[in-house]
């Protein structure tokens, strides 16, 4: 288990296990199991298409006699198809999970999305056949339009397979004004699932890890013989 996540993109949880928010997502940390699963507001949408689908319900009931033929079966067609996907959307925000890390089956699962609530089985990878995770960057290139870099970021972990096939865990993407940030919870995620698979973790070209002064937020070193000074690991842009 890490230990040592940057407490600023980190958060303790109740039961113990640590969280770090994503793009719409979000890493739940734990000592044996790390998912990938979608954050808590995906349960709004979800609930409102049950609370719909209770409205068209009690609407048939109350007005149905006074209601034409077919508009009791359009609305009889909406309820059909809106409240199983609206339940399994639900369950699958609540207890779904995108990505599976387990320690305890040493492996790595990508399960089905939304319509599959997060739960069957899409991709299976034991740890014995993960060649290395690596952190890739895109939109600091200037070759898109008129050689300028764009003014998004989006930082992607990735794992890559012995055989050369890449699977995405997360993404993060974030304003060019913010990549730190967003390279800050893409490296958490990875520090924990290396950690957790025995796996390298690779950074992106032109990327390193410093440590920086918590005062004054920038890179220190440790003089021979004095104490240092209160401190946390993270990155920075080479020049």
């Amino acid at each position: 288990m890490v230990t040592d996540l940057p407490g600023h993109v980190v958060e303790q949880r109740r039961d113990g296990r640590k969280t770090v928010l994503l793009h719409r997502s979000m890493a739940v940390i734990g000592d044996d199991r790390i998912e990938i699963k979608s954050a808590r507001g995906t349960v709004i949408l979800p609930l409102i298409g049950l609370l719909v689908s209770f409205a068209i319900g009690w609407f048939m009931v109350d007005r149905g006699p006074a209601l034409p033929f077919w508009l009791l079966v359009i609305l009889l067609l909406v309820l059909i198809i809106l409240v199983p996907v609206s339940v399994m959307g639900l369950v699958g925000a609540l207890v779904g999970a995108d990505v599976v890390i387990d320690r305890r089956k040493g492996s790595a699962t990508w399960q089905q999305g939304y319509l599959g609530m997060g739960i069957g089985t899409r991709e299976l990878v034991p740890f014995a056949k993960i060649d290395h995770l690596e952190i890739c960057i895109e939109g600091d290139q200037p070759d898109r339009w008129h050689d300028l870099p764009d003014d998004l970021r989006q930082f992607s972990l990735i794992l890559v397979k012995k055989s050369g096939k890449r699977l995405p865990i997360c993404n993060v993407p974030v304003p060019a004004y913010g990549q730190e940030d967003g390279m800050d919870r893409t490296l958490a995620v990875g520090q924990a699932v290396a950690a957790m698979t025995g796996a390298r973790l690779d950074l992106p070209a032109g990327w390193e890890l410093v440590e920086i002064d918590l005062e004054t937020g920038q890179p220190v070193t440790k003089p021979a013989g004095e104490r240092p000074r209160p401190r946390r690991k993270r990155h920075d842009r080479s020049r």
